[in-house]
């Protein structure tokens, strides 16, 4: 394979670097500029027919009959009147005895009480979510196939016995998505896009039987492109090559064409909940997985996307990305493996055979010897979450580790908006004496998300916690390390979507080497740091303060 050169951004300089094993990518096989702009066409041209249209419709709808009833029908607007209110107390007493999280029961009555019409319209298109009623029972029933492929329970119970510490959250995880426990693998940290490249390609360029990618982000750029190049070499060799990407986070990519494209290069591809005209609730659930496995030995999660930025090629927004990743090798893949298959089969008729995939039956013992011989090797449970399981995995795994620490507790999230109970799990932590530590962003990615953010950060700050503001760039790694024994690297950032919204992963990590590879990185990372102080909270732009406070109201629905 010929190597290039790209131009990498770093410390403000700009260097010419080579990039491992990668094609040369002045030269597209479609042209960028027509995919975009004819997706971006597609997309405008959908909008108009979305949600977003349908809810503009109902404020016009509310607006007229306010218009109605003062100026044509003044008499009667009493009736108009007391008919909303005795409308909006009735669903109010049925939202405020209905099952979920008193955050959303809140945050849903603001527009209750302001425009009946709108909020109870929107509430049921959104909380019914009829549109992702075949999603979930598909995913239903291919969760049950795929559970038979892994371990039998009385294995998993004695690993789990072998790291007492983590035997409650092994068991949970089991029992709420058959994601089993796995000794002897080998761990690798990558603190940036930048070191994790390399590797990836490299492990990609050795693939054997079959590549499974699943992203929430795809931009059509040089990142992109080398690894098409090389996925499409790989296919010509008789790899099986599927690629699973979000919709509305990879709009670019989601066009018709550029899925016969990836056809042509021998890429199979799933466009995930695929935008759809007016009732398409289903909108709503996206997928904001990070996943990569290569034969089902070797895996890869994190923060990572594919985008120039996320490898801090080329001039972008930020003039530095800071993300991570974790590489799996050994058996614990098959967590992530079952996963892909999962989402990849909501959308198929034709249903996999799971077992050519999952290596579940092959001895572990043996695996964990290929890629590491020690027992001191620690525990990793890769885990997913999605928003028909009623259960809050991604969000249990981060109380798990908040709950268990006693001396330290190390954070990195982009987004922090939080519900009362983590807010209160984070808070109880500071004042048991535990040194809660966050590092964010000191800048806004998605300005509501920013100010909201804040005003969550203040309070927290104010209870004994300590927030450092990320200053050489954006910070997009979503991690929690405590005491040197637990640590989670994955895709969930500290919010309602990822925690109630969204399809998530992750890998849970206890008493495994690379734990100190994580803290080092989070150490290193403050270095690039300011701490935030009420001093500073106060110095924000007004209206950045004034945003956040008013959105903080609908915190869970933005």
């Amino acid at each position: 394979m010929k190597s290039f050169s790209i131009s990498q951004k770093t410390d403000g300089k700009t260097e010419s670097r080579p990039n491992h094993k990668a094609h040369k990518t002045q030269k597209f096989d479609i042209n960028e500029s027509l995919v975009k702009n004819k997706k971006l066409r597609q997309f405008t041209k959908r909008l108009m027919f979305s949600r977003v249209a349908l809810i503009f419709l109902l404020i016009v709808i509310q607006i007229l009959i306010f218009y109605f009833f003062i100026l044509k029908l003044n008499k009667n607007f009493e009736i108009y009147l007391g008919g909303s209110l005795t409308l909006s107390f009735i669903f109010m007493v049925f939202l405020s005895n209905s099952n979920g999280k008193n955050e959303f029961k809140i945050a849903w009555m603001l527009p209750l009480i302001l425009f009946p019409l709108l909020g109870i319209a929107a509430y049921l298109i959104y909380h019914t979510n009829i549109g992702a009623a075949r999603m979930k029972k598909n995913l239903q029933e291919i969760k049950l196939i795929t559970s038979r492929f892994h371990k039998d329970n009385d294995e998993a119970r004695l690993i789990l016995e072998k790291f007492p510490e983590a035997e409650g959250l092994g068991r949970y995880l089991i029992k709420t998505g058959s994601f089993f426990p796995h000794e002897n693998n080998r761990l690798s940290y990558f603190k940036n896009g930048e070191m994790c490249s390399p590797r990836l390609l490299h492990d990609v360029e050795n693939a054997k039987s079959f590549i499974f990618l699943e992203f929430f982000i795809i931009h059509i750029d040089e990142s992109w492109q080398s690894l098409v190049n090389l996925l499409e070499e790989k296919a010509k060799q008789g790899v099986e090559v599927r690629l699973i990407f979000d919709s509305f986070g990879s709009i670019m990519i989601s066009s018709r064409s550029y899925k016969k494209y990836l056809e042509s290069k021998g890429i199979k591809s799933l466009n995930f909940s695929p935008i759809t005209p007016f009732f398409s609730t289903r909108m709503n659930n996206r997928d904001h997985r990070k996943i990569i496995v290569i034969d089902g030995k070797i895996a890869y999660t994190g923060g990572l996307n594919i985008a120039n930025e996320y490898f801090n090629i080329g001039k972008n927004r930020f003039e530095y990305w800071k993300d991570n990743a974790v590489r799996i090798e050994g058996s614990a893949s098959e967590n992530l493996t079952t996963l892909f298959l999962q989402t990849w089969n909501i959308y198929t008729d034709k249903k996999d055979d799971y077992k050519r995939y999952i290596f579940a039956d092959e001895d572990q013992s043996k695996r964990g010897q290929q890629t590491g011989t020690k027992a001191d090797m620690g525990l990793v449970i890769p885990y997913g979450d999605d928003a028909f399981n009623n259960c809050d995995i991604a969000e249990d795994v981060y109380y798990y580790i908040i709950e268990n620490a006693k001396k330290y507790l190390y954070i990195t999230s982009p987004y922090v908006i939080l519900d009362n109970h983590m807010m209160e799990s984070l808070i109880f932590a500071a004042r048991r004496g535990v040194s809660v530590n966050l590092i964010v962003p000191s800048r806004p990615d998605h300005l509501i998300t920013f100010c909201v953010g804040k005003t969550f950060l203040k309070t927290l700050m104010e209870n004994g916690a300590n927030i450092f503001l990320y200053e050489k760039g954006f910070i997009h790694a979503k991690t929690f390390i405590s005491d040197d024994k637990y640590a989670t690297v994955g895709s969930v950032n500290l919010d309602y979507r990822s925690f109630f919204h969204h399809f998530e992963c992750g890998a849970f990590i206890h008493q495994a080497p690379v734990i100190a590879d994580i803290k080092n990185d989070f150490e290193e990372t403050l270095r690039d740091c300011t701490r935030m102080t009420p001093t500073n909270y106060k110095k924000l732009p007004w209206r950045y303060r004034f945003l956040g406070r008013i959105f903080r109201i609908v915190a869970p629905l933005i």
